[in-house]
């Protein structure tokens, strides 16, 4: 009797058991997550989403990886996601020491290595991330590329900039840090420079070159834009007539100019119906967290460029007028962005509006380019913060004419940070350094005086 009671109760203990082994096995061969995180981590973004709605040609994608590594797990299901989120993405996924053959197909070395094709077009992704992924597909698959060209020799903030590489939450191995044990990968960019500019146009499918003018007539030849970024010393006159003759031949210009510099460049625009002012903006109603010489911008004109914007601020910036002595009449110039109208400007006393970024086209010339007042909102310091890139890469793409692209943007991880204007800063101190100790101190106070 004491072996049948002792054998019920072992059965459903050993039942347990097997379940659990037969659910484990189930479940290691069809992995699967729900995702509850607040930030939606394991799940493919919006900006993905909208990637691969309008995807209007077949893309192909080869996934080799190591099904120890559960890292290239989380990449394979992610990629999965693609797949099942368009008819156009097909997925193939191999191990390469499996099957050397498919390896050597696609002429890949290493696990982890993600090929994505289209119409003859290959992109190669080394990082599994959902980062590198969108932005493999959106190059694979945009026919908008061109030659971005930027200015060199006058101290401009350079799109080659220094960049180094680190993980975040790695395991360690030989450097300190891991790629299998699913730490992100990092970037970390020379502040001043404009590497982030620079990768994010790259992945859009654009070509980026450094061109000096003073090499001759030909210096700025097959350009599709031309960006000047923040020069520190001014353009020779011989420069100024190349810019001005590939303006007027229809090649637009980016120029990001900086209070206090005198670029070289002022006459030119000038012939255009624009004037820079050159005192630094300040703006105490609407600015960065608590400087008011960075003014903020979230309230743009109607344009193309500024459709859907976030906020952008700008680090010592100038404000944009009409010229003095006037503009064309064949010149349409439209403020993109602007202060509020509690805005000053060196030492103009008179509080009104300021330009900060406009753009210019002729009704009867080719000519099209845009003026920002600062040049550090794109630099690699503030690139990635709130809508800053984003403008960036929208005024490219609206020079380029590359209208299909002009609202998709390549995400990149930074760190996270808490960003807060000047207004709230102002709350969240009242709230946590006035409001909560006093609070706590007069229920403390009650409370004592009722038990007495």
């Amino acid at each position: 009797m004491s072996s049948v009671r002792a054998l019920r109760l072992l059965l459903p203990v050993v039942a347990v058991l097997a379940a659990s082994a037969v659910l484990n096995r189930w479940a290691l061969e069809h992995p699967a997550r729900l995702d509850i995180t607040t930030g939606q981590v394991y799940s493919i973004s919006g900006e993905t989403q909208t990637v691969l709605a309008r995807l209007g040609r077949p893309v192909d994608i080869t996934y080799f990886y190591d099904v120890r590594i559960r890292a290239m797990l989380d990449a394979r299901h992610l990629l999965e996601q693609y797949a099942a989120a368009s008819p156009m993405v097909t997925l193939s996924s191999h191990d390469p020491q499996l099957e050397p053959a498919a390896a050597a197909r696609h002429a890949v070395r290493f696990a982890g290595t993600a090929v994505f094709t289209s119409g003859g077009r290959r992109v190669v992704v080394d990082k599994p991330d959902e980062t590198a992924f969108t932005n493999a597909l959106i190059r694979v698959s945009s026919d908008a590329t061109g030659l971005v060209c930027f200015s060199d020799g006058h101290i401009e903030s350079n799109p080659f900039s220094l960049q180094s590489h680190d993980h975040f939450e790695g395991g360690s191995d030989d450097h300190g840090h891991s790629h299998a044990s699913g730490g992100r990968p990092l970037t970390l960019h020379e502040r001043h420079g404009m590497g982030m500019a620079r990768n994010a146009l790259e992945t859009l499918g654009y070509v980026v070159e450094q061109r000096r003018l003073l090499a001759g007539p030909q210096a700025l030849a097959g350009c599709s834009v031309v960006i000047v970024a923040s020069p520190q010393q001014a353009f020779e006159a011989r420069e100024v007539t190349e810019l001005a003759r590939v303006l007027e031949a229809g090649t637009p210009v980016f120029f990001l100019l900086e209070p206090g510099i005198v670029s070289g460049l002022e006459p030119l625009l000038a012939t255009y119906g624009v004037e820079v002012g050159g005192a630094v903006v300040r703006d105490p109603e609407r600015h960065y967290w608590t400087d008011p010489a960075t003014p903020a911008v979230s309230d743009y004109a109607r344009h193309r460029i500024t459709r859907r914007l976030a906020l952008s601020f700008f680090p010592g910036a100038t404000a944009l007028r009409p010229a003095a002595t006037g503009v064309p009449a064949d010149m349409v110039i439209v403020p993109l962005a602007e202060t509020s109208p509690a805005a000053h400007a060196g030492d103009d006393s008179v509080a009104r509006a300021r330009t900060l970024v406009l753009s210019a086209s002729s009704t009867t010339r080719p000519v099209r380019f845009v003026v920002a007042g600062d040049g550090d909102f794109a630099t690699n310091s503030f690139f990635g913060a709130l809508g800053n890139g984003q403008l960036f890469l929208n005024v490219v793409a609206a020079l380029a004419d590359n209208h299909r692209l002009i609202d998709i943007a390549p995400r990149e991880y930074v760190v996270a940070e808490l960003r807060l204007t000047n207004a709230e800063l102002r709350l969240t101190f009242l709230l946590t350094t006035v409001l909560g100790p006093a609070l706590i101190l007069s229920i403390a106070a009650w409370t004592g005086w009722r038990r007495r």
